[in-house]
């Protein structure tokens, strides 16, 4: 018990102490979400048609396999390799480079703007169907996921920030206990994102089955 308090203590003391940056982040993704949310007034009619179809076939896929144990571990493993793998693993290693940092906030506005796609063009096309599906079928695990890329871009951030204050002498402070910060804000990422992947897999097949009919 005392450990686990002392590490929420650390742990509030870190976000409170980078609590500019987390914001910058926040706004960052939730840029990316209007967006994305905005561009689904550009599509053709053509490119409509063809999107909702091929989400109503998704989501009919989704529900035809939810009994089925194959198709979920397809989907848990493609899941973390672009979740973990890809994104966090990408987002930790620009961060541990420094140069490549930058190249972070565009992760983040992508990832904001694919939800506010996904989510605007859900409701322009089905409505009410379209909101039952984003809340039952695409919000569950990203409720998840974009806390986790948010905390471990915030930390793969702040440890670019401080290795190069220190590389130009701005700063004396070392580097190895934001090493540690942001490695264990990382891992704490993975875990979330794992966690994403267990909902994606066994709770989001089974809500897509419930609605499956709703999006013709």
């Amino acid at each position: 018990m005392f450990i686990a308090g002392a590490m929420g203590e650390l742990l509030r003391e870190y976000f409170f102490r980078h609590l500019p940056l987390y914001l910058a982040l926040i706004l960052l993704f939730m840029t990316g979400l209007g967006f994305g949310a905005m561009a689904t007034q550009k599509l053709s009619p053509v490119q409509r048609d063809d999107l909702a179809n091929y989400i109503a076939g998704v989501y009919r896929s989704l529900g035809d396999d939810y009994g089925q144990v194959s198709p979920r571990g397809e989907v848990f493993h493609q899941s973390v390799m672009d979740n973990v793998v890809k994104t966090m693993g990408l987002i930790f290693l620009l961060g541990l480079t420094v140069i490549g940092a930058p190249l972070i906030l565009p992760i983040i506005f992508v990832r904001g703007f694919v939800l506010g796609f996904t989510i605007g063009f859900l409701l322009q096309e089905a409505m009410v169907q379209g909101l039952f599906l984003s809340t039952t079928c695409i919000l569950p695990h990203n409720l998840l996921v974009v806390p986790a890329i948010l905390i471990g871009a915030g930390g793969a951030l702040s440890f670019a920030a401080t290795a190069l204050k220190t590389l130009l002498g701005f700063s004396k402070e070392g580097i190895y206990g934001q090493f540690a910060s942001t490695t264990f804000l990382t891992f704490c990422s993975g875990v979330l994102l794992v966690l994403a992947a267990l909902v994606e897999t066994y709770l989001t097949p089974i809500l897509a089955h419930l609605g499956s009919g709703f999006l013709t």
